[in-house]
């Protein structure tokens, strides 16, 4: 189907099918329709998302192309580990057949892949420990617009008196935002509240009563920044993220951050800017009073966070591509 037709496209999707099936289809159809280009212009070299490049990655082949898999996930081995791990993951990512289908697809891509990127060194050491050749593997750092994600010009030591929490990114469960309800459960008693911004708000808005939970949606990325300004700290006890773009946003507007051990970002991240922490409440919550009865560390975090993610920025980014596109086709 041609991208003109997009929109047709969609409502027959979600008319039909839903969560990652629609999400497979999806893919397949966009496959379907870059091998249609493929044919038509015979390109040199192909940059191909995982889960929806294996055809167009084959027709390549056979003119002789490079063939560059742009990853976003961690290697599927370790999502079926993580899957099984987590039992609420089999519900989000579908049933057995569904997974099985999109591994065998992404072996496909892996193994037809002159080069893959990787946005992370934990999905860099995902692709290591199941085998892919270090010499196929190149790290390039997604950036965040600095003229967007800033930190606050007036800086004033935060509230003694309460700690603002913020969440960013698409609620669900495999994003923590179960873990979060529970921790502001046992926060009751203390001046700590949570602001969630992010989609599939309505699944989870029901789950709770507390006064000091609140659920902001969807927001433009001007509107986000926004929130992200007005915060004190950002936490993203995610069960799974190869990088976790949100956590850098945050940084760079001068948040300091607590984060779960399972984040890509989690690199960034020192004992100066934030925690990273296991998925163990206790731990969580001495992590945010620590934050709330120490206004003056909160704010040395917050200075430090943005000063380290300074360098991940779009243009760094797209410096970080051409050159590895340079090296490919140097070396081919």
């Amino acid at each position: 189907m041609v991208p003109g037709y997009w929109w047709l496209r969609e409502i027959i999707l979600r008319l039909f099918l839903h969560g990652e099936s629609r999400n497979f289809v999806r893919d397949r159809l966009h496959d379907f329709w870059v091998c249609r280009q493929v044919k038509k212009y015979q390109p040199q070299i192909l940059i191909g998302s995982e889960k929806s490049c294996k055809n167009s990655f084959l027709l390549v082949k056979k003119y002789k192309g490079i063939c560059i898999l742009d990853l976003a996930q961690i290697h599927v081995y370790d999502l079926k580990i993580i899957r099984h791990k987590y039992s609420f993951l089999k519900k989000e990512w579908g049933s057995t057949f569904l997974f099985d289908k999109i591994q065998k697809v992404k072996l496909i891509e892996y193994e037809l892949a002159d080069i893959i990127l990787v946005i992370s060194l934990k999905m860099k050491v995902s692709l290591l420990k199941a085998g892919i050749s270090p010499s196929k593997i190149l790290s390039i750092y997604l950036g965040f617009d600095p003229q967007l994600f800033y930190r606050k010009i007036q800086y004033p030591v935060p509230d003694n008196h309460s700690l603002k929490l913020i969440f960013v990114g698409n609620l669900s469960e495999a994003k923590g935002v179960l873990f979060l309800l529970k921790l502001m459960e046992r926060l009751t008693d203390f001046p700590i509240s949570l602001t969630f911004i992010g989609s599939n708000a309505r699944s989870f808005s029901g789950k709770t009563n507390l006064s000091n939970i609140f659920f902001g949606g969807i927001k433009d990325q001007y509107s986000v920044a926004d929130y992200l300004r007005k915060a004190d700290v950002f936490v993203f006890p995610s069960y799974l993220d190869s990088w976790g773009m949100a956590v850098v946003e945050a940084m760079a507007c001068g948040l300091p951050v607590i984060v779960s051990e399972e984040v890509g970002a989690s690199e960034c991240i020192d004992d100066k800017v934030g925690f990273i922490l296991p998925l163990i409440e206790d731990q969580w919550i001495n992590a945010m009073l620590t934050l709330l009865y120490n206004p003056t560390l909160t704010k040395q975090m917050g200075v430090q966070a943005a000063i380290k993610v300074s360098s991940f920025n779009w243009k760094n980014y797209d410096y970080g591509v051409i050159k590895s596109l340079e090296k490919v086709i140097n070396v081919t």
